[in-house]
């Protein structure tokens, strides 16, 4: 609950990438502060380890058993048993991050993250580590801080052993193979290019080289191509070497913590962390060391004005202050950012709000690891009309921060935050068991907890000290904070200096004295501001209900209480879980008004008032344990509750009668307006991507669907008494069902059903009133689809290969797709992410609209151009069935042994239960038990359906109904192929044109590629084909070259180092395009599917048709049905 309340929603530019959790100064001083560790010795092995002799705080609510122990190498593990799980998880965090950095290598921290998954002395291939967590239903990760680096994976329970035995490894005697570096080095430049139209990452950047320069906190900190090796090689450095010597010099035991859950005893825990782990060197504490603060005299009392790339405008404010490590147990700073989080009257939001200046505000810590020193800083996301007044923002900000000083601490507000925070570790709900090993590893690194808290240090609201939050309030003035402004345009200042890693457009200014000199000392006569008031949803009552009729069984599905012809009501009491939790989800159906673009902007802006208006009217309800959200689509309201059961009637009730009569204020339509306008405007510079995995994937299939620029182009009708009159009549007529789950008995949900109809006064709605969303039935053939980034700056590409497969509504069509997803997805990224180095963003995954067909999907986002990625997912397809006939039956069975597991896990949370039985009432088909379907199903199943589905569906040279769409999205930085491109030249010439083109051969036109390709051929080679390209390229150029121009040599002698560089995508290219593979591995749409040449559509020389117009091509297809609803059982209770 702590953690959740500081990182609100509306910080979004928070730097959660940031958030490196808690630092040691090594075991040797850890040994001294804490010697309560016991010499003990394996069970099986007789190894030494030192066993922690204390108790460990523990949740009574939390069942799992607990070993703390230290190795004889000093390093710590945390040791967790959990008889409830089926995957097991573990990580290890090293108290060393980008700090560590040689000021002139930027990045190398997070290259030797890369670097030590590429094989070790045990295990020298390369993919065995990934191949074995991702071959066990698993997951892997690493990520590098500025003061950590973390490496956790999670398996079946089976599978933990060999996990451990090969991450181990890592740190032992990892082999850093040196023909690894330069993949490795071009996947570090793609995830660096993947971040440069990213404003969390550009913000980050900008604060970080502003603040001062002998400080590691002023360094890049991602790396890439020019930091790496052009810095290596122009000093003369072995990278190479550079990596040996960083991990010798600073991987060491002594700042190492691990963590490790699964279902063996903690005893075999204990056994396989000390076999495994250590061997691992200590080499005393390799923290590096630094001093001084990053904001410090010339980096504060500073204006920073940068260039967004989204639309939006931004207020940082940001305080130095001192180390704050030591204050866990008080944590003022806590104290501090609930109150700026306060959306009540009163509040700083509130005021902000009312004038129309900001839609969000918060203040946090934004690194509570950081040694020496620390930063705190309030965020105001502004308006248009926020930016203009952004000084008086300023001024309020420190108005609101005097009403506090001025007010004192006040205890109370800490005994209810700390009533909130006992009740959470009281009745704890239990995490995963990736993210209890991510926490323990990283929060036990900080000196300051003692051992018996390392379970509880961050959860837990402890001591009041109010002069600690005085003092820390005292910080927070004019004479000790640097303000940063972001907007996408200024119209105060020209950005006309450039931030040298992310190409930020910046001004830096002073501070005017008006904001650096006390402000706010009549705060009282100026603003109404004044502490928020006692709260009302804290809980009262937290005992459990006991069952009225006790059953021997858990019970697996609700019951179905209720039935009219406006509302039905779902029940079921918690009998597993125990605690005072309760869980509501109501849906209230409406009749579909959503017939154009403008009803759908005024549907989101309904929605986006009542958000904003609920966002300080049930404020209190969040920071007392509540979480909720309200939603309206147009057709549905949605409202889901969740938390301790004792208010939660209350709240439903409060959110219904505010619905119920809710009037839209000027104000806040207008702040609604300008939110909506922005989100429309920053759909353009989303990351290619999600652009084609969520909203051009649901434009190709959905209807009806408009884009972002339709519905911004009729926003101008929106008006604010369209809007009302959409509310005044939203709930006439409707069709309710409630899901109450958790410690609630019969009369509760009863009582809550009663209340809903009472507050809404349905009227029944006729069945056609209801017109649900239809998914558009792609008919067999194969497409491309494609469309150019608006954003002007984003150098990436992206390319997604959707093939369609059975009915989604079929279970063993469903789960067939599912195992051939699961069993391609490792050779996928393996091949065209490791082995290519197409690029950072490499992915395989299957997916399904209900009432459609499912899908597999392929995608890689890249800097090469759309047409070469798809032909190298082609190649991939093209070869794979060789992979499942190779596949044995064996590994088949332990992956379907490993999927059933996974399934047949009981949800570790009331939240999960309730989740999995909403879904099935929420979509009509009310089979709560299709998970025992499922695991049945599952058991039937056989490599040969695998087999079988691969032909009949992706293998286009068996596939009789082969149905396909190639998704393209272009950078502005490529030429866009045009329809006459397309159709006229093969995708092999396309493809070889534009790789041409981005390596800088600009001179060669694609008639006269094509004539070369053509009179080409590979029975010589491709090195002699090379020169002859090479000739082409001098041939085309040479008109224009200067030959007494050393510049204009130079790039030509680049240009055709180029063509025959390793792993040239120029030479791939051209073998594709002699090769003709694309052609060979099409096939034509059958012969009764659509004509599209009526609707003004071409087709490629592969009989590829080109959409388009994707209104047309969505208009000559049909729509899939919609899903019936199952028949429901007969209520319990009748009226």
């Amino acid at each position: 609950m702590r953690q959740h309340l500081l990182f609100d929603a509306l910080l979004v530019i928070v730097f959660f990438w940031l958030s490196s959790w808690y630092s040691t100064k090594g075991p040797q001083e850890n040994k001294e502060q804490h010697p309560n560790f016991v010499l003990r010795k394996t069970t099986e092995l007789n190894l030494p380890y030192y066993e922690y002799g204390g108790t460990l705080e523990q949740s009574p609510n939390d069942l799992r058993e607990y070993k703390l122990i230290r190795l004889p190498n000093n390093l710590v593990a945390v040791c967790v048993h959990d008889s409830n799980i089926t995957n097991a998880a573990a990580s290890l965090s090293v108290n060393v991050g980008s700090f560590a950095d040689p000021p002139e290598l930027l990045g190398l921290a997070h290259f030797v993250e890369h670097m030590l998954f590429k094989g070790s002395e045990k295990y020298p291939l390369e993919p065995e580590y990934m191949s074995y967590i991702l071959n066990n239903s698993g997951s892997c990760n690493a990520f590098t801080s500025q003061t950590w680096t973390t490496y956790l994976f999670e398996v079946t329970n089976t599978a933990l052993e060999g996990g451990l035995d090969r991450i181990s490894r890592f740190f032992i005697d990892p082999l850093f193979p040196p023909d690894a570096i330069d993949k490795e080095l071009n996947s570090m430049e793609s995830e660096f290019k993947k971040n440069l139209q990213s404003d969390i990452w550009r913000l980050q950047n900008i604060h970080a080289v502003l603040s001062n320069a002998n400080h590691p906190y002023s360094r890049f900190t991602t790396g890439n191509l020019m930091t790496l090796r052009d810095t290596s090689q122009a000093l003369n450095y072995s990278l190479h070497d550079q990596v040996v010597d960083f991990h010798k010099k600073f991987y060491s035991a002594d700042v190492m913590k691990l963590a490790i859950v699964g279902n063996y005893t903690t005893d075999q825990l204990v056994e396989w962390a000390v076999a495994k782990f250590s061997d691992i060197k200590s080499k005393g504490d390799t923290k590096p060391q630094y001093s001084g603060h990053p904001l410090n005299s010339n980096a504060l009392g500073k204006v920073i004005y940068f260039e967004t790339i989204g639309k939006y405008y931004i207020l940082n404010m940001e305080f130095a202050l001192p180390e704050i490590k030591s204050l866990y147990a008080t944590s003022p700073d806590y104290y501090i950012s609930i109150l700026l989080a306060n959306k009540g009257p009163g509040s700083l939001y509130f005021y902000l709000k009312e004038r129309e200046w900001a839609s969000s505000v918060g203040g946090y810590i934004s690194n509570p690891d950081y040694d020496g020193f620390n930063i705190f800083t309030i965020t105001v996301i502004m308006t248009p009309e926020g930016y203009e007044n952004h000084k008086n923002i300023v001024r309020a900000v420190f108005a609101y921060l005097q009403m506090l000083t001025d007010n004192g601490p006040q205890q109370w507000i800490h005994e209810e935050l700390r009533t909130i925070s006992d009740l959470d570790f009281k009745y704890l709900e239990k995490p995963s068991s990736i993210a209890t090993v991510q926490d323990l590893s990283i929060n036990t690194h900080n000196k300051y907890v003692a051992p018996e808290h390392y379970l509880t240090a961050y959860t837990l609201v402890r001591d009041y000290d109010a002069k600690g939050i005085s003092n820390m309030l005292k910080y927070l003035n004019p004479q000790n904070y640097r303000i940063s402004i972001g907007a996408q345009s200024h119209s105060i200042v020209n950005c006309t200096e450039r931030e040298k890693y992310y190409n930020v457009s910046y001004h830096l200014d002073t501070l005017p004295p008006s904001l650096s000199s006390e402000m706010a000392l009549n705060w009282k006569k100026l603003y109404d501001f004044h502490l928020p008031t006692r709260n009302k949803f804290l809980p009262e009552n937290t005992d459990v209900i006991t069952k009225e009729s006790p059953r021997e069984k858990v019970q697996l599905a609700p019951t179905l209480l209720r039935l009219t012809n406006n509302t039905e009501l779902w029940f079921k009491q918690d009998d597993q879980f125990l605690t005072p939790h309760g869980h509501i989800c109501l849906s209230i159906r409406l009749p579909n008004t959503i017939t154009s673009p403008l009803d759908r902007v005024l549907a989101q802006l309904v929605d986006k008032c009542i958000s904003k208006v609920f966002s300080s009217e049930f404020h209190a309800a969040v920071i007392a344990g509540i979480t909720y959200s309200v939603t309206y689509s147009g057709t549905r309201v949605e409202i889901k509750l969740a938390g301790f059961s004792d208010k939660l009637p209350l709240v439903l009730e409060s959110i219904l009668a505010k619905l119920a009569s809710f009037k839209i204020e000027k104000h806040i339509f207008s702040m609604s307006m300008s939110v909506l306008k922005q989100h429309y405007q920053n759909e353009r510079h989303v990351t290619p991507y999600l652009q084609l995995m969520h909203t051009r994937d649901r434009k190709l299939h959905i209807v009806p669907f408009w884009p972002a620029q339709a519905l911004e182009s009729v926003m101008d009708n929106a008006k604010i008494e369209k809007a009302q009159a959409l509310i005044d009549s939203m709930l006439d007529q409707s069709f309710s069902k409630l899901l109450v789950v958790g410690n609630f008995n019969e009369s509760d949900a009863l009582n809550m059903i009663h209340m809903t109809e009472k507050v809404i006064k349905p009227k029944t709605m006729p069945s056609y009133l209801y017109s649900p969303t239809r998914v558009v039935d792609i008919k067999p053939g194969h497409y491309i689809y494609r469309d150019q980034l608006q954003d002007k700056n984003e150098p990436n590409n992206a390319a997604l290969v959707t093939i369609y497969c059975g009915p989604a509504n079929s279970m063993k069509e469903r789960l067939v797709i599912n195992m051939l997803k699961r069993i391609l997805y490792e050779p996928f990224f393996d091949q065209l992410r490791t082995r290519e180095q197409l690029g950072y963003i490499v992915s395989s995954q299957s997916k399904n609209y209900a009432s459609g067909k499912e899908m597999l999907m392929f995608l890689v986002q890249s800097e090469s151009n759309p047409v070469y990625l798809t032909q190298r997912i082609d190649r991939f397809i093209r070869n794979f069935r060789k992979y499942i006939l190779g596949y044995s039956t064996e590994d088949f069975d332990a992956l379907v042994d490993t999927v059933i597991s996974a399934k047949d896990e009981r949800p570790r949370a009331i939240d999960k239960e309730a989740e999995l039985f909403w879904n099935s009432i929420y979509s009509s088909n009310y089979d709560f038990d299709y998970i025992r379907e499922e695991i049945t199903c599952l058991q039937q199943l056989n490599k040969e359906d695998i087999l079988e589905a691969w032909d009949n569906y992706v293998n286009p040279e068996t596939a009789t109904q082969y149905t396909r769409v190639d998704s393209h999205l272009w950078s502005a930085k490529l030429s866009y192929p045009t329809d006459k491109e397309l159709s006229v030249y093969s995708e092999g010439v396309v493809s070889l044109h534009r790789c041409l083109e981005s390596e800088g051969f600009a001179g060669i036109n694609i008639s006269g590629l094509d004539r070369f390709v053509q009179g080409a051929s590979l029975e010589s080679g491709i090195e002699p084909l090379l020169k002859s390209l090479e000739g082409l390229y001098i041939s085309k150029t040479k008109p224009t070259l200067n030959f007494e121009n050393v510049s204009d040599m130079r790039n030509t002698t680049q240009n055709i180092e180029k063509l025959n560089a390793n792993g040239s995508k120029i030479k791939t290219a051209l073998e594709m395009a002699l090769k003709a593979d694309s052609r060979l591995f099409t096939r034509s749409a059958s012969k009764e599917g659509t004509d599209f040449a009526r609707i003004g559509m071409r087709q490629t020389p592969e009989s590829k048709w080109i959409i388009r117009n994707i209104d047309l091509f969505k208009a000559a297809l049909p729509l899939h049905g919609v899903s019936l609803s199952v028949a429901k059982p007969a209520p319990k209770h009748t009226d």
